[in-house]
């Protein structure tokens, strides 16, 4: 038992002292864990075996038991919380997500609670038709970011498409009005970006958003992008083959040829 007290105490001080992250409702309940187990510890210390009845024995032991367990809820309260984001290239939605898990071992012990992110963007493009929404369709999710307690976010490839989706500083909704201002483009262009993140070629999408902001009323818009497309796949695919991972090249070659047949394809 001291064993796990001791435990018990370290990893409390490493929440509050080498962490900077905790907010004060979840520090305040760590110093209370501290304050607890500093005072249970001493009190097992001045327990002497020879002295001790049955009594204070039991005593102590349930006390360090709940002392234990209390720090283990505050450890996995701020160092289990598991919450991200995810994005329906399908179905061009959004939705946050957040569990609990055990710490270290990546144990879920609780459900997930997802909640939907309403998108002024997101709304105008499934709304004005700029991209499909099949209601046969089994809709897929892919991950945008995830954090875990105390640790930074990390950015999956969806992020490449849902970071310029989201409002700016100034609310100016920058790609709301350039559909609006653009809607013959703006259904191709993004018609295109769908069946890119539907393939999960997330990673094809920022030239092309470059492209449209700079070349939004070209004549040859979509020239440039089947040019851009044309760079990507050929670079991406010949990577492929130089790791040897020529089935996945010659895979995503027959996607592309069905994708976008208007494109010459080699």
């Amino acid at each position: 038992m001291p064993t796990l007290l001791c435990l018990a105490y370290a990893m409390l001080n490493y929440l509050l002292i080498d962490c900077g992250r905790i907010n004060p409702i979840e520090k305040r309940l760590v110093q209370s864990c501290l304050f607890f187990l500093q005072r249970n510890m001493t009190v097992e210390s001045n327990v002497k075996k020879p002295r001790s009845s049955l009594f204070i024995k039991v005593w102590v032991s349930l006390v360090c038991s709940v002392v234990v367990a209390a720090v283990l809820a505050v450890i996995i309260l701020v160092q289990g919380r598991v919450s991200g984001v995810e994005f329906s290239p399908t179905h061009f939605q959004q939705r946050t997500f957040q569990f609990y898990e055990i710490p270290v071992i990546e144990q879920q012990i609780t459900p997930i609670t997802r909640t939907t992110v309403n998108r002024p963007t997101l709304k105008l493009l499934r709304n004005g038709g700029f991209v499909q929404i099949a209601a046969n369709r089994t809709q897929k999710w892919d991950l945008v970011s995830i954090s875990r307690g105390l640790s930074s976010t990390i950015p999956a490839d969806a992020e490449l498409l849902a970071m310029p989706l989201r409002e700016d500083v100034n609310s100016n909704n920058y790609w709301e009005q350039w559909i609006k201002k653009n809607p013959n483009n703006a259904k191709f262009l993004w018609g295109t970006i769908q069946k890119l993140a539907i393939r999960g070629l997330y990673l094809f999408v920022p030239p092309l958003l470059e492209i449209a902001q700079r070349d939004s009323g070209a004549s040859d818009f979509r020239d440039k992008i089947y040019t851009q497309l044309q760079i990507d796949y050929e670079r991406l695919t010949k990577t492929l083959r130089g790791q040897n991972k020529t089935s996945i090249a010659d895979k995503i070659t027959e996607e592309a040829k069905m994708d976008f047949p208007k494109m010459a394809w080699p």
